[in-house]
This record gives structure tokens, sequence and C-alpha cells, in this order.
């Protein structure tokens, strides 16, 4: 593709998401007295939340649609700021099996004939999350319960605002005029993910070879290169399976050991958090701002006090790792732990 193009794709889903996120907004507000009842009788509290959030996040392959929900929730005062806080949390742990949902179904397609070799990279990415992730939701969750952080409701700047407003408002104020709620809060969550398949798009279609020469001029040996460069990627294309889809091939071939992947897997997972801040801005909800920036603040302390004690780190990651991989029946035991622990959250009264 040529650079023009990829540029083009490029602007034309940031439009879309931008969009998306405004008519998302928008339509909850409007169709929040019908989907109340239902979406009291699923989230009851923090845990069922947080199990809303990750099974949300399956149901549609993408994490950052799942947390843009949730914070249009909270604005239409259909959750709590916790539970909008859990149900941001369960997005991201249900987004990183997306790697892994994608390397089963080259497994059932036929397109790998070794079951753990097509899932390696997917549940070390899977694992990497979860060993950051959950401490960063339980830090998080205290930290909003016992302590003022309103402090990080930010707001986008007034100039901003009424730019957006200007561009978009229109657009949506005539979908409102002609669509019924139901089905304008439905066309909000496609155009979102419509926005995420095309940014995708883009930045497909780029050779291993020519990244490779292009952009990794050095050796992933230092952990902090490593982390640097997962977190620019993913930051530039607000995507983790795009990112560790670049990585990929290069660490198939040989290029990175997995220790030298980790740390641009939790780079990755740290960034992944600019689409939440987009959307917490974009909506103008200082509350759903409060709750992404305490969660990207957690991440970073999480994250560097992982990578500053890295030694330990990678040997307990290494360690789930390699037992999940040791046999195919651990395997599927996993996978379908991945369902079973998500459902029971939401059970949860």
């Amino acid at each position: 593709m040529q650079s023009y193009k990829r540029i083009s794709y490029v602007l034309f889903a940031i439009f879309l998401f931008i969009f998306g996120l405004q008519l998302l907004g928008e339509s909850t507000q409007i169709v929040a007295d019908t989907i109340e009842p239902v979406v009291k009788a699923l989230i009851t509290g923090d845990i069922s939340a947080l199990g809303a959030g990750w099974l949300l996040a399956y149901f549609l392959l993408n994490g950052a649609t799942s947390a843009a929900i949730g914070i249009a929730f909270l604005e239409s005062e259909l959750i709590t700021l916790t539970n909008t806080f859990m149900m941001v949390g369960g997005s991201r742990l249900g987004a990183a099996f997306i790697v892994v949902f994608i390397g089963f179904l080259e497994y059932i397609q036929g397109k790998n004939p070794d079951i753990i070799d097509s899932t390696s990279v997917g549940i070390l990415q899977f694992i990497t999350t979860y060993v950051v992730y959950i401490p960063a939701i339980i830090l998080g969750f205290l930290s909003l319960r016992y302590f003022d952080l309103s402090i990080l409701a930010l707001s986008i700047p007034g100039f901003l605002k009424y730019g957006l407003d200007l561009l978009f408002k229109p657009l949506t104020n005539l979908l409102s005029l002609y669509l019924a709620p139901t089905i304008l809060f439905v066309l909000a969550v496609l155009i979102i993910l419509l926005s995420l398949q095309i940014f995708d798009r883009a930045f497909k279609g780029i050779s291993v070879e020519k990244f490779r020469s292009d952009y990794l001029r050095f050796q992933l040996t230092n952990i902090w290169v490593s982390f640097g460069l997962g977190s620019i990627i993913t930051l530039l294309t607000t995507s983790v399976a795009l990112s560790v889809g670049i990585i990929v091939p290069l660490y198939n071939r040989g290029y990175f050991k997995r220790r030298e992947l980790v740390p641009y897997l939790m780079g990755a997972n740290l960034t992944t958090m600019i689409s939440s801040v987009i959307a917490a801005a974009v909506m103008d909800s200082l509350e759903g701002m409060q709750v992404v920036l305490t969660l990207t603040l957690c991440l970073i302390v999480v994250t560097f006090i992982a990578l500053a004690f890295y030694k330990k780190t990678y040997s307990i990651i290494k360690y789930f790792f390699n037992s999940i991989m040791l046999e195919n029946k651990y395997l599927i035991i996993f996978a379908i732990s991945l369902f079973l622990i998500p459902l029971l959250f939401l059970l949860i009264q």
C-alpha cells in the first residue's frame, strides 16, 4: 500500500472512531431508560462489572469498544464510578484473549497443524497482560474506594470540545431524528469497530524485512528498549493485536527470544490505554477520565516495578507459560477457564 493511501486510511479511521464515540455517548443517553433494566440485572456490583467488561470484549473481539461502552454507561448514570473502573479493567482482560483466539482459529482452519505452536505467542501475551493488569486493577479499585482522585477528572480544552461539536453534532443530531434509539446505539458500536478495523488495515502489508531494516536497527536485548518500542508502536497504532502481529513473524524467525519479547508486550499493554483516554475525552466524561487515568497510572506503577525486578517477573511468566504449553489437555483446560471465570464473575450478585 502506498504511503498516501495509508495516511488516508488512518485519517478516515480517526474520523469514524471519534464520530462513533460521539454517537455512542448521544445514543446511550437516549436509550438509557430502555436498557436500564438489562444493565442493572447484569451489573449488580463491581465484580459483575468486571465480568461484563471481560465478556463484552470477547463478544466484540475488541477491548477498546467494550471500555467505551462502560464509559457511556457511566455518563448515562446506568453504572457507578467503581463499576465503570472494573468494566474498563475487564475489557482489557478480555482483549488479551483476542490474540489467543486468532491462534485457535488458525489451528481449526488448518493453517497451522500444531495447536501449541499456533497459540504460543498469544498465550505469552495473555499471561503478560494478566501479570500486570490484575495488580493494577486491584490497586486502582482500592485507590478509587479510599482516596479522593477527583484531580484526575480532567476535561479536554474548550476549543477542542467546540470543534468536535461543530464537526460531529449535526451528524449525530440528524441520525437521532430518524433512527430508533436502540438502532442508534448498535450503529455507534459498529462504527467504532469498523474504524478500528480500518486503522488495522492501514498498517497491514508492511513487510517483515522492511520493518526489521527500517525500524529495528538494534537488538532488543535491553528490556527498556524493548518496552519502549512496544509502547511507541501501540501508541501510534492504538492496537495491541496489530503491534503484536507486527512482531510475531520476527519472533517466530528467531530474531527475538521470549525473554526479550515480554517487555515489548508490557509496553504494548500500557499504551493501549490511549484508546480509552480518547473515548473519555471525546465523550467529555470527567468521571470516565478519572477512571481511565486511575487505571493507567496504576498500570504504569505496576509495569515499572515488574521491569525493575524483571528476573523475578519473567520467572513467574515463564512458569505459567510452560505449565499451560506442556500438554494439549492443559491448553484446553486453560481455554475453558477463560470463559468460565468471567461468566462466574458476571453471575456474582
